[in-house]
């Protein structure tokens, strides 16, 4: 247990450095795209698409960070009212949720990767779509692994987080 911990929390650092990149990179490309347009009265054609795409792969792979660190949106008005058993089974609600929507999103992605690996950008002809929502199926398979995780070690009474 101690070894899968240790690998998500490594996915987890190496999803997190490269969002830090996705930002700059979007940060970058707009500014540069303002600058081009107010000042040179020029526009790059590729920008849109290319903020797009950073923007579909931070959107996804920040989905990892905050399921990582349990934030994402919950009922805490609602879990903070109930006793302990019934807290118990409203976490493992949620994490067999989060199971589901894991598997859900990656089957999503296979199911379409026929049509995005032969439908490339308008612009960059060189990249299919396929890698835009390529984040789609690892934030999905980070999910399902990282709930199933949790579970088992809530099962054999280790702290999930603390362990590693």
């Amino acid at each position: 247990m101690k070894t899968i911990r240790k690998i998500l929390d490594i996915f987890v650092k190496i999803v997190s450095a490269i969002l830090i990149l996705l930002v700059a990179g979007i940060v970058t490309m707009m500014l540069t795209e303002l600058c081009a347009r107010n000042f040179f009265n020029h526009s790059f054609r590729f920008s849109t698409e290319l903020c797009g795409f950073m923007f579909m792969w931070m959107a996804f792979l920040g989905v990892i960070v905050l399921y990582d660190q349990d934030r994402l949106i919950v009922l805490d008005v609602l879990y903070a009212h109930v006793s302990e058993k019934v807290q118990n089974i409203f976490w493992f609600i949620g994490k067999i949720a989060g199971i589901l929507l894991g598997v859900v999103m990656v089957m999503a992605y296979c199911g379409m990767y026929k049509i995005n690996s032969t439908s490339y950008f308008s612009t960059m002809q060189f990249l299919s779509k396929a890698w835009h929502f390529l984040p789609m199926a690892i934030a999905g398979v980070f999910l399902a692994v990282d709930s199933v995780y949790q579970i088992a070690a809530k099962l054999m009474g280790i702290d999930g987080k603390a362990e590693a």
